[in-house]
C-alpha cells in the first residue's frame, strides 16, 4: 500500500522516489498516481502543467531559502520577475516565442539592461521547469540575448556635486555631499548605523554583509565628510540608530528614495541646469572616484576606498578617465618636462665652443647642427 496515515495527514511511499506527506487523501491520491505514472514513463514522462506564476514563484522561494544570498540579490530577482505579470496566469507548455520576443523587445527598447536581466531569469526559470518535468518550448529558450550598450560614466566636480545637493530636502542633502565624496554603494548609506561611525578617530565601518564583494573593510573619512555626518547626526528623525533614515525615521528602500526623493530632486536640477539630466545615484559613486583620480589618490587606496578588492585595477580602467581636464593636465606636465630637457640641452650647447656644435656623422660626411635643429624643435613646439 502507498499511502498510510500518519497523525492528521497521509504519507505517501512510491520507490525510488522519496516520501511525500500531503494533508488530504485526496491530494495523496493524486500524487501516487504521478509518482507510479512517472516510474512507468521514465524519462518520457511530463508533469502536470504548471503556471509561469507558480514556476516565478517557485524559483524565488529556492532563491530566498538558499544559504550567501543578499538581500540585494533577492531584490534583483524579485523586480526581474516582476516584469513577467502579463504572462503569470499562462501554462509554461503555451508559451511561445512570438508572445515572449515581442513582449521583451519592446522592453529593450525603453530599458535595455533591465530586459536583458529579465530575459536570462525567464530562461533560467523555464530551463528548471523542463528538468523538473515541464514541456517547455525550446524556441522560447533560444530568443537571442538583449544586447545593450553601457552607459558611459559621468562625474560632478565638487561645485556642481554641491550644487546637485542644494536641490534636495534637509534630510537628504548630506547623504548626496557624502556618497559623492566616499563612493559607498545605495545598500550602504541606506544601512548605515551609528555604532558604525567613529567620528573621533574619523572612520567609517563597512560590514560584510553590506560589502558586494563580502569583505568588511573601513573608510578613513576626511575632515569635510566626518564634520557633514555630524550634522546629519543632530538633523535626522530623532529614535533611531540609522544615520540616513527616512523622515519618520524607517528605512529607506531604493525605489522609495528614488520616486520620493532623487527623482524629483534632479529633475528640478535639470530644469536648472542641463548637466543633472538623467544624473542617478550610482553616478555619486563615479564622482567620488573621479575626484580621487583627478586628485591624484592612489590606485589602491582609492579602490580600498571604493569597496574594490582588485588593488586597483577597476579604480583606473573605469574612474581616471571620466575628466577630460585631468588628461589636459597631464598632457600639460607631459609638455612641461619635455620643454625643460630640451631648454636645458639649449643651455648645454650654447655653453660649447663654437667648433663643438658641428659634429660629422661618420658616414656620410653629413653635417649635424644641434644648436640649428633643437632651435626648430623648440620654435615648433611654441607655436
Amino acid at each position: 500500500m502507498s499511502i498510510r496515515r500518519r497523525g492528521n495527514a497521509f504519507q505517501v511511499r512510491v520507490a525510488p522516489f522519496p516520501a511525500r506527506t500531503l494533508p488530504t487523501r485526496q491530494a495523496a491520491e493524486r500524487v501516487e498516481l504521478d509518482l507510479k505514472l512517472r516510474r512507468s514513463m521514465g524519462e518520457s514522462y511530463e508533469e502536470a502543467p504548471t503556471t509561469l506564476g507558480d514556476e516565478l514563484d517557485a524559483f524565488l522561494a529556492r532563491i530566498k531559502a538558499s544559504s550567501g544570498q543578499s538581500a540585494r540579490t533577492i531584490e534583483f530577482y524579485e523586480r526581474s520577475a516582476r516584469i513577467w505579470s502579463p504572462f503569470r496566469a499562462k501554462n509554461v507548455n503555451v508559451l511561445r516565442r512570438r508572445g515572449v520576443e515581442d513582449f521583451i523587445t519592446a522592453r529593450a527598447a525603453e530599458h535595455p539592461r533591465s530586459a536583458k536581466n529579465e530575459l536570462e531569469l525567464l530562461k533560467r526559470v523555464l530551463t528548471e521547469a523542463k528538468a523538473r518535468g515541464q514541456r517547455v518550448n525550446a524556441a522560447v529558450l533560444d530568443i537571442p540575448a538583449i544586447r545593450h550598450q553601457a552607459r558611459r560614466g559621468r562625474a560632478l566636480t565638487v561645485p556642481e556635486l554641491y550644487e546637485l545637493a542644494s536641490w534636495f530636502p534637509e534630510y537628504a542633502r548630506r547623504l548626496v555631499l557624502v556618497a559623492g565624496q566616499v563612493g559607498a554603494r545605495q545598500n550602504v548609506w541606506f544601512n548605515l548605523t551609528d555604532d558604525l561611525l567613529d567620528l573621533r578617530a574619523g572612520t567609517l565601518a563597512v560590514p560584510a554583509e553590506l560589502a558586494k564583494n563580502r569583505k568588511e573593510h573601513r573608510v578613513y573619512l576626511t575632515p569635510v565628510e566626518a564634520q557633514l555626518l555630524r550634522e546629519q547626526l543632530i538633523v535626522r528623525a530623532p529614535g533611531t540608530a540609522l544615520v540616513f533614515p527616512t523622515p519618520t525615521g524607517r528605512k529607506w528602500t531604493r525605489s522609495g528614495f528614488r520616486e520620493r526623493v532623487w527623482v524629483p530632486a534632479v529633475k528640478a536640477a535639470a530644469a536648472a541646469d542641463a548637466r543633472f539630466e538623467g544624473f542617478t545615484f550610482h553616478l555619486l559613486r563615479h564622482s567620488a572616484g573621479s575626484l580621487m583620480a583627478s586628485f591624484g589618490v592612489d590606485p589602491a587606496s582609492a579602490a580600498e576606498r571604493l569597496g574594490h578588492s582588485d588593488g586597483g585595477a577597476l579604480f583606473l580602467q573605469r574612474y581616471r578617465h571620466l575628466y577630460e581636464g585631468e588628461k589636459r593636465a597631464h598632457a600639460a606636465r607631459l609638455g612641461a618636462q619635455v620643454q625643460a630637457a630640451l631648454d636645458e640641452e639649449w643651455t648645454a650647447d650654447r655653453a660649447e665652443p663654437p667648433e663643438a656644435l658641428n659634429e660629422a656623422d661618420g658616414e656620410g660626411g653629413r653635417t649635424w647642427d644641434r644648436t640649428r635643429d633643437l632651435s626648430r624643435v623648440k620654435r615648433a613646439l611654441s607655436r
